[in-house]
């Protein structure tokens, strides 16, 4: 038995659309924050039988395709008996995929005992899952088109937490949303909003301008959400909850001028990033959204 663990990532500037489907290529660049805290634990155990077995009742699909596209990238042979378990809420918009996807590769290529490099296995949980080629580099990744990469900035660790405020299964998936995205009227001009934002953020992280920061990633998921607004078949995540975990945090910016940096992927639930020196104040927040949510 060969075991993985490896880790989901939040995107700060996100890529909504494809380029390329089949090999999940990116319309827009993307830049990330790797969650450590937030990850996917693989097994895979040697079976001889001619299919792979999976211990879920849950619709695997997409992860036993990609399990034989690893087998025949490398004319392996070998069927698995697969367990798969996360340490968060999956199919809720916690990017499960991202770590399930990169935690799958990492164990195949483990059971091989064969020396792979960081960027090729990158490019290889990407063809299952895009947004998993990211989850290879820590802490920040950006990814380009076929190119993921590390970018040093002098953030090295952020304190982070997830405002869960709800965990049922998102009817609408990412790929769908990747899809859909692309029918909005606001969809045209995405790509250059993003680039721009891009350089923006990666400027004022590295002259540790943390407001700017923060206004930027808020513009950033604001644009997502209004690219599923706009859309010709409109569709959102959010919550009732889940404005009221946003104005409650964007009241407390205006409060004290400080703050997490705030964020949301394709679900209605709400990263919150903090400096280490903010300990405290991330304590103190998270304890006060306990009293109505799930933090993690």
């Amino acid at each position: 038995m060969t075991e993985a663990s490896m880790p989901t990532n939040i995107a700060l500037i996100k890529y909504m659309g494809k380029k390329d489907s089949v090999l999940n290529i990116p319309d827009n660049s993307s830049f990330s924050y790797t969650l450590d805290n937030l990850r996917t634990t693989v097994k895979l155990t040697p079976i001889d039988d001619a299919r792979d077995h999976w211990d879920s009742a849950e619709d695997k699909t997409r992860f036993i395709k990609h399990l034989d596209f690893l087998r025949n990238k490398f004319n392996q042979k070998q069927y698995f008996a697969i367990q798969s378990s996360n340490n968060f809420p999956s199919g809720c918009g916690l990017a499960s995929s991202a770590s399930s996807f990169a935690a799958l590769t990492e164990c195949f290529i483990n059971t091989m005992h064969s020396t792979v490099s960081t960027a090729e296995k990158a490019a290889l949980s990407r063809q299952g899952s895009g947004s998993s080629c990211r989850s290879f580099y820590k802490p920040f990744a950006l990814w380009s088109g076929e190119k993921v990469e590390n970018v040093e900035l002098p953030y090295k660790k952020f304190i982070h937490h997830v405002i869960v405020v709800s965990s049922d299964k998102k009817l609408i998936s990412s790929s769908q949303a990747h899809a859909q995205v692309k029918t909005s009227l606001l969809y045209s001009d995405r790509k250059i909003r993003a680039e721009k934002r891009l350089t923006e953020l990666l400027n004022s992280f590295r002259q540790q301008d943390w407001q700017k920061s923060y206004e930027i990633i808020w513009q950033e998921f604001q644009d997502m959400l209004a690219l599923f607004e706009t859309a010709e078949k409109p569709f959102s995540y959010l919550k009732l909850s889940s404005y009221f975990v946003l104005d409650a945090l964007r009241d407390y910016w205006e409060t004290h001028h400080d703050g997490p940096l705030v964020t949301m992927d394709a679900g209605p639930n709400v990263h919150v990033l903090f400096r280490e020196d903010q300990a405290s104040m991330a304590n103190m927040l998270s304890q006060a959204f306990r009293e109505r949510f799930t933090v993690i």
